[in-house]
């Protein structure tokens, strides 16, 4: 088998990403979306989504390359290899891409390709994706609704209930704008718990910008980000979230020592190594690689047997497309103790669009790992072909 073609899609859409100005849900980024699609000339054919700058990628992917190694698109090093050897065709990319990649958008891409891979291999073997990565622990796991702060506590007080109404037995508030008055901070998260009660579970993501997500950027301190964590304790979250800077790994260290809360991140790293350094430092309590920016699948396997060694949690970040989701259940329900799996309720029509909603709650606030051949969910090709345009 061989791959034939390597492909970034650009889609357009008509909302754009922006937190409700109401009682409203949010929406996740409705304009653009890129999709890799991955062909092979035995007609298996892998996607993933990318969520990264679109011209960047569509650079990364189409070429036109250097001469020399380090400098070469993804599809001059994929055109005509094995996509069954996917560890192979990763250190290729990693090395082909290393003097304009290793990191952001190059990786992106990368790892929206590794997944790919793995979605061919599986259908090639004729399996569940779950089947390749490990035994199956579960078949469901449970969904925390992941959308943005709404601006009141009385918006937050009805985003809860119509959660409940929906069988979420937890939820995570993010951005918005969180950060912009530390009074309604508080009120925010406190109609947030009292509404969901003490049977469900609450997170919070404050944003690492520091003053709600449009910015202008306004760091915390590290006294400041301590202080979040005491407060945030008295309304019994279960993790805060991503809220320092990536880059700050020692700020990550400090601030766990003194948190009586549990810490989550991993959303914004990059390659085992990173991870590595990351967790060994003891940065975090809960470790979430996002597929589609930490390296793909491939990396996501190692991250995570390095994080069960130090007896973390792994919660895969998944604010995206069914298609992100749908490699986040085949990947967690293998995990040693599988926890949660992010689902994102804001999703845009364009988002929402490119799997058709295929992902549903159960009744019991959890979703059900796909079972099909393969990734275990399809793309909805027309919906494709109707959005996608050319770049400019």
């Amino acid at each position: 088998m061989k791959i034939t073609a390597v492909e970034a899609l650009l889609l357009r859409g008509d909302q754009t990403y922006s937190a409700t100005a109401d009682t409203g849900e949010a929406t996740d980024n409705g304009d653009q979306q890129v999709l890799l699609r991955v062909a092979t000339d035995e007609g298996l054919v892998g996607w993933s989504d990318i969520e990264t700058l679109p011209s960047a990628a569509h650079a990364c992917v189409h070429g036109p390359g250097l001469g020399v190694l380090g400098f070469r698109s993804f599809q001059e090093l994929l055109i005509g290899q094995n996509p069954l050897d996917v560890e192979q065709l990763w250190e290729t990319m990693f090395l082909g891409s290393s003097y304009y990649g290793r990191r952001g958008v190059a990786l992106h891409c990368l790892s929206a390709v590794d997944n790919c891979l793995w979605s061919i291999r599986a259908q090639a073997a004729g399996v569940p994706l779950h089947q390749l990565l490990g035994t199956r622990r579960v078949d469901r796991l449970t969904a925390y609704a992941s959308t943005l702060f709404r601006p009141t506590p009385e918006g937050m007080e009805q985003a809860v209930k119509s959660y409940i109404e929906r069988g979420f037995q937890a939820v995570k508030f993010g951005w918005g704008v969180f950060g912009e008055d530390p009074v309604r901070d508080r009120e925010l998260v406190a109609a947030a718990r009292e509404t969901l009660g003490p049977k469900r579970q609450l997170m919070v993501d404050p944003g690492w910008y520091g003053a709600g997500w449009q910015g202008p950027w306004r760091p915390r301190t590290i006294d400041e980000n301590i202080a979040l964590c005491q407060w945030l304790s008295d309304f019994d979250v279960r993790w805060i979230e991503d809220f320092i800077h990536p880059e700050k790994f020692e700020e990550y260290q400090r601030v766990r020592e003194s948190s009586p809360v549990p810490i989550a991140a991993g959303e914004q790293l990059g390659t085992f190594w990173e991870f590595r350094r990351f967790i060994e430092m003891g940065c975090v309590d809960v470790v979430q690689p996002d597929l589609t920016r930490c390296g793909g699948m491939s990396e996501a396997r190692r991250i995570a047997v390095l994080a069960q060694q130090q007896s973390l949690r792994v919660v895969p970040h998944a604010w995206l497309t069914d298609l992100l989701t749908a490699y986040s259940l085949q990947f967690a329900c293998t995990l040693a103790e599988p926890l949660f799996v992010e689902f994102n309720v804001a999703q845009s029509r364009l988002t929402r669009g490119v799997c058709g909603g295929v992902l549903q709650l159960n009744e019991d606030g959890t979703v059900s790992v796909p079972d099909g051949i393969g990734l275990g969910v399809n793309v909805d090709e027309s919906f494709v072909r109707r959005h996608t345009v050319r770049y400019a």
